[in-house]
């Protein structure tokens, strides 16, 4: 069982670790890269993540690999080429063709005398795919084992896991720090899934966030908790909040609906992969039958690609086509499009490089941005 260790004499007044983490993201971590379908046979794909250019394309055996997207020649951006010749990818300049290990088989513009094949070569970046998932490995040394880095249902024949990308116009770092602090209430007050239960409990007092691990920080508090105050004063304004009382009027009718729900056979997640903020940039909520995960994945300065998956455990095809149509007609807007959408404008349109004074609600920011400063890579670990 992972190590715990409570989070303690955490800041309520200023303090700033922020110059410190990484504009660019942790690079001795696995990521996210694409969905598998999004790679085809014939033209390759560009994306940009930790502020590089990759390439990607599918090699021989029809696995999706990754090189920079720089050709070695002179300089040509090489997903703007073609994948003419299967398993390789040739540069639209002048013809030069490599393989899925960055090698130069060919120099098409100079001829089969050509020099230059096997002379020249592209980086390579280390790729897995899981569950429709491509992963990508963008560190300096040799890649860490991968289950070091992705939740364990990517390894687990029992878990159904369900996903969807966005992208974020923000950094990678305010995109992320806005987990299991005292926004929910507030920004998220007319999200569709909280509009189906009564105004969510206040944030103060806060408890302490847990360390179980080497990448895992539990909530400060139970993220499922329930209020039955409807309404409360707030002496420094002289008014109440919130202002109006009329979600009243069908709580009552959404706690029948999800009754039924109750039954679904719960999710099981080890204490390492349990619920919280977890190494590189995810964060992990337990809704009693499915385990939803937010994953931010830098792509440069000021954008960042969000990832979102959902897991369930369904053993027979007809829970399995259930969660399906469930996930897209329901989850997916419900949880992703909106009630997480609402996160984006915190992280667009906030100043990340003004002084803060944090609240003692922002206990689980503090001990987030410790964690992180002991990640791979900035310990001098690999």
């Amino acid at each position: 069982m992972p190590d715990t260790q409570e989070t303690t004499d955490l800041p309520l007044g200023p303090s700033d670790l922020r110059d410190k983490i990484p504009v660019l993201g942790l690079k001795e971590y696995w990521y996210p890269a694409v969905m598998d379908r999004k790679v085809g046979w014939h033209k390759p794909v560009y994306i940009k993540m930790l502020g590089e250019d990759i390439c990607l394309f599918r090699g021989k055996s029809g696995k999706v690999v990754a090189l920079t997207n720089a050709c070695p020649h002179r300089g040509a951006m090489l997903a703007r080429g073609n994948c003419e010749f299967r398993g390789h990818v040739t540069c639209f300049y002048h013809g030069f063709v490599f393989d899925e290990r960055g090698e130069c088989v060919a120099a098409l513009g100079e001829g089969p005398a050509s020099p230059m094949p096997g002379k020249i070569r592209a980086r390579a970046y280390p790729t897995e795919t899981r569950k429709g998932v491509v992963f990508l490995w963008m560190g300096q040394g040799a890649p860490v084992p991968l289950e070091d880095s992705i939740p364990e249902e990517f390894f687990d024949n029992t878990k159904q896991v369900l996903g969807w990308v966005t992208v974020w116009n923000a950094n990678w770092r305010p995109c992320f720090e806005n987990s299991f602090d005292s926004h929910v209430r507030y920004l998220h007050r007319n999200s569709a899934m909280l509009l189906m239960k009564p105004i969510y409990p206040a944030a103060y007092p806060p408890g302490r966030p847990k360390r179980i691990g080497p990448h895992r920080l539990t909530p400060t508090r139970p993220v499922h908790e329930r209020s039955d105050i409807d309404q409360e004063y707030y002496p420094g304004l002289g008014e109440r909040w919130p202002r109006q009382r009329w979600r009243k009027a069908w709580t009552w009718l959404f706690d029948l609906l999800r009754e039924p729900f109750k039954r679904l056979p719960p999710y099981h997640a080890s204490d390492e992969w349990g619920m919280g903020q977890h190494l590189p940039c995810m964060v992990r909520i337990d809704y009693h039958t499915y385990m939803w995960t937010r994953w931010a994945v830098p792509i440069d300065e000021n954008n960042t690609r969000m990832f979102y998956f959902h897991t369930a455990e369904r053993k027979t095809a007809l829970g399995r086509a259930f969660e399906l149509v469930a996930y897209w007609c329901f989850h997916t807007w419900v949880m992703d499009r909106n009630f997480s959408a609402q996160d984006a404008p915190a992280a667009i349109h906030a100043y990340y490089d003004r002084p803060e004074y944090l609240a003692p609600t922002d206990a689980q920011l503090v001990g987030w941005r410790r964690l992180l400063l002991q990640a791979r890579g900035l310990d001098g670990r690999r």
